[in-house]
């Protein structure tokens, strides 16, 4: 056990915090299978979600700067996961996209994440995890109207609820995100979604 695990908090709000940091910690740690850490699995989630993108437009999606943005793509280059494309509307430019490879090496880490959050709430009635879903779902509405985040973060927001359904899984989780795929009300937004994963192969 580590030393933070053994920490009482005097209050429910540093309860939430100890929670969200125990979590964090260990969903950022790699998973028994992962052959990719944390940072590559996000820059893999964004281009899932939007697509070929210019580096630059990567690096704010992610929230980087380009120099930091460009050393991730150059690992994953070398790992056969991602690649250069020339970009259809500037010459001079380049596009970074998944390769078949850096698709399947995304969704095998993400379903490992799904698996253990799953096995988390074995023996949780249907009830809770309903109830667990809609308070997070809440939280986290309430976390986003507070801080500011640039217009081109916005992808994240609805990122996960396209790509979940392509993981394959079964059981709560998979009933959980089916509920979230349609909870903006727009059908119309998930094609749109669908749409530029499919620009990814």
């Amino acid at each position: 056990m580590q030393v933070n695990d053994a920490y009482a908090p005097q209050t429910p709000i540093e309860g939430v915090m100890h929670a969200f940091t125990r979590i964090g910690r260990r969903l950022k740690a790699k998973q028994p299978g992962d052959t990719i850490d944390h940072s590559a699995h996000v820059v893999l989630f964004a281009l899932r979600c939007n697509g070929a993108l210019r580096l630059s437009d990567l690096a704010a999606r992610l929230e980087l700067d380009a120099s930091t943005a460009s050393r991730h793509v150059r690992s994953l280059e070398q790992l056969g996961l991602v690649r250069r494309s020339p970009d259809p509307d500037d010459g001079r430019a380049f596009r970074v996209e998944l390769t078949e490879q850096g698709i399947e090496q995304w969704e095998t880490s993400a379903r490992h994440r799904m698996e253990l959050l799953s096995a988390a709430m074995e023996g949780w009635s249907e009830e809770d995890v309903q109830t667990f879903e809609r308070l997070m779902t809440r939280f986290a509405d309430g976390v986003t109207a507070l801080t500011e985040a640039p217009a081109s973060a916005a992808w994240a927001d609805k990122g996960w609820a396209a790509v979940a359904p392509r993981l394959g899984r079964t059981g709560r989780a998979e009933r959980s995100t089916d509920t979230d795929s349609t909870a903006d009300g727009d059908p119309a937004g998930s094609a749109n979604h669908d749409n530029n994963l499919e620009s990814t192969r």
